[in-house]
């Protein structure tokens, strides 16, 4: 599962889905994170191909060791979605062609 942060930089993946699926982090490659409240962590990297709403996001992608990960600006600066606070839901919105 992935939490839409627009203020969030970068995509965070969970460890335990990294590691379900057989993937390595990168050997010697560590990135610091700083979080909201100022606490500095250091993230290892993967390198994968993301697939989100039918589109590939190929690249490098860091691990947190939390249940849940952080869909980024990384990749949410290529999509239009609306998000409704009231239903608490959210749609990708595609461009109309005329």
């Amino acid at each position: 599962m992935l939490l839409i942060d627009s203020g969030a930089d970068v995509t965070l993946l969970p460890r335990n889905s990294i590691n379900s699926l057989g993937i390595g982090t990168l050997s010697n490659e560590g990135y610091e994170l700083m979080s909201f409240d100022g606490s500095v962590s250091v993230a290892p990297a993967v390198q994968i191909d993301l697939l989100f709403l039918k589109r590939t996001f190929k690249g490098r992608f860091l691990v947190i060791d939390q249940e849940w990960g952080i869909l980024g600006r990384d990749i949410l600066n290529h999509l239009a979605i609306l998000l409704d606070g009231p239903t608490l839901t959210w749609n990708e919105q595609r461009a109309i062609l005329k």
